[in-house]
């Protein structure tokens, strides 16, 4: 069984992490789960064991702390035994702000955070080891915003329109309205948020159809025309790069914890409620 809950961030910490969330893995359910790419990296930290991970077809362990790139296509992760980490969600440019870097370059694998930051991998791992672990994790993650790397703000505009059109939107027309050529917006995407401006779109337009999932009334053909894809094929085409396996197949137990990280997306951010351990 999966538990999982949310933290709201402090007012510092808001223009660059949409949530802290706390999850939990019983020892006795060790079966593979699939995570749906979402367009938000990640920074993990295990209290217990890590996960692992599938790749060329084997298992791999995660690092105990680890900065989560984004991801365009399918993974499958297990645990391998009680698990309970505390993740931080970013805003879609705010781990490039936060940690001073060009997200693309950490994209599709787990990095782990001493690689990134010794001095900031040890003052997280350290925090883990307290009481008041999520208040002592914010404080140093605090500490890292009262110098962070400026907005860009032309990307901000861009991944607020592709948000608000649900991933309806022409990547070319986007970047004329910017008054940027394509390169240069996909250019700059790239570096703030580490996916091209398109996958980000494909993205937020696949969410929409990961929301109607389980619905008893779920038709995928209206499903498909209303989340802005042209007939049901396309929406299994899409579905298959972005998650591995047909809408359907979605439905399964191996997507537990993506519905969790899914129903986050589908709230306002101004809506998550507060806990505090």
């Amino acid at each position: 069984m999966v538990r999982y809950r949310e933290i709201r961030p402090s007012a510092q910490l808001r223009p660059f992490i949409s949530t802290f969330w706390i999850l939990e893995h019983d020892a006795e359910d060790t079966a593979p789960q699939r995570v749906v790419p979402n367009g938000h990296c990640e920074l993990i930290l295990n209290w217990s064991h890590p996960f692992q991970f599938l790749s060329d077809g084997g298992w791999l362990d995660q690092p105990r702390c680890f900065f989560a790139g984004q991801i365009d296509g399918p993974l499958l992760l297990r645990p391998t035994g009680a698990a309970k980490m505390l993740g931080i969600g970013f805003l879609p440019d705010g781990a490039a702000r936060l940690l001073g870097r060009p997200v693309h370059e950490l994209s599709g694998r787990f990095t782990p955070l001493d690689d990134l930051s010794s001095s900031l991998s040890r003052s997280l791992e350290g925090a883990l080891g307290r009481q008041d672990a999520v208040d002592c994790v914010e404080a140093e993650l605090v500490s890292c915003a009262t110098a962070p790397r400026r907005a860009d703000l032309v990307v901000r505009e861009a991944v607020a329109r592709i948000e608000s059109s649900k991933g309806g939107v022409d990547v070319a027309v986007l970047a004329k309205e910017l008054a940027l050529s394509t390169r240069q917006l996909e250019r700059r995407f790239l570096a703030a948020v580490g996916l091209s401006p398109k996958t980000f779109s494909r993205i937020q337009r696949f969410s929409g159809v990961f929301a109607a999932l389980g619905q008893p009334s779920c038709n995928w053909v209206e499903t498909a025309v209303s989340c802005g894809y042209y007939d049901q094929a396309h929406l299994i085409r899409d579905c298959r790069r972005l998650v591995g396996v047909t809408p359907a197949n979605l439905l399964g137990a191996d997507a537990d914890l993506a519905r969790h990280f899914y129903r986050r997306l589908e709230r306002p951010h101004s809506g998550v409620k507060e806990l505090r351990q």
